[in-house]
């Protein structure tokens, strides 16, 4: 029986990941006074969504690396990472704080899901690989932080995704079996950690995610949301066939 949704956040609740690829992009193409323009970053993104922010700045960081070395005049990773983590977050911090903007971003599909899942009295869970700074504000910009039963985020995990590690610790923290369990998320990470966790996982996809989704095979089409008209439906339907078996 279906108990718990647990969601994810960047991409599946808001379209932060377009958000979160154009401060990178546009932090790397500052620090290299445009030797690496915004478009070059963004072609190479989907390599790194769903994965925690030092995964990506230590991954971004490597791609780039001859040319951010030449105009910071910093050898190695980690102090090229430290420039890099703080110019885009200057950036990123501006746009959480345009609530215009984060609203325009909204998932409404997917919150409409989330608020009837919260009116049938399912345990609602916020599991990103955001840390809890940004998550929250983000969610209150939503007005949802305060419907969740629980929320984890990158801070709570010693490994991220597509480690399994916070959706283990969803189940430890309120005592649920992972075929009590379903995941909404948007990219393969995600997928692959609702999975390794034995949970039944639904990707809605965007244009950042759907070829990878659908490129990756790791889901059968029935549980690939393109049209979010029918994200609610797909859902709910899964979940009565889950708790029809119970019964």
């Amino acid at each position: 029986m279906i108990k718990a949704v647990i969601f994810d956040l960047d991409g599946t609740l808001i379209q932060t990941e377009v958000l979160k690829a154009n401060s990178y992009a546009l932090a790397i193409s500052e620090l290299t006074h445009n030797d690496v323009e915004k478009n070059a970053v963004l072609e190479t993104f989907n390599a790194y969504v769903g994965l925690s922010r030092q995964e990506v700045v230590q991954g971004l960081s490597k791609q780039f690396y001859n040319q951010l070395n030449a105009h910071l005049k910093i050898d190695g990773i980690e102090g090229i990472g430290e420039k890099l983590i703080a110019k885009r977050l200057s950036i990123y911090r501006g746009i959480l704080d345009n609530t215009q903007l984060l609203s325009e971003h909204f998932c409404p599909f997917t919150l409409g899901l989330f608020n009837r899942l919260y009116q049938d009295d399912f345990i609602l869970v916020l599991a990103t690989m955001s840390h809890l700074p940004e998550a929250k504000k983000v969610t209150q910009t939503m007005g949802i932080y305060d419907k969740f039963n629980l929320v984890l985020t990158r801070d709570d995990v010693e490994h991220g995704k597509p480690e399994p590690d916070i959706y283990i610790k969803v189940m430890r923290l309120l005592g649920l079996e992972s075929d009590e369990c379903m995941v909404i998320e948007d990219s393969v990470n995600g997928i692959l950690a609702a999975q390794n966790a034995k949970m039944t996982v639904f990707a809605v996809t965007n244009s950042i995610t759907r070829k990878a989704v659908h490129d990756c095979g790791l889901l059968p089409t029935d549980f690939i949301v393109d049209d979010l008209n029918r994200l609610e439906e797909n859902v709910y339907r899964s979940i009565h066939a889950a708790n029809q078996i119970v019964d």
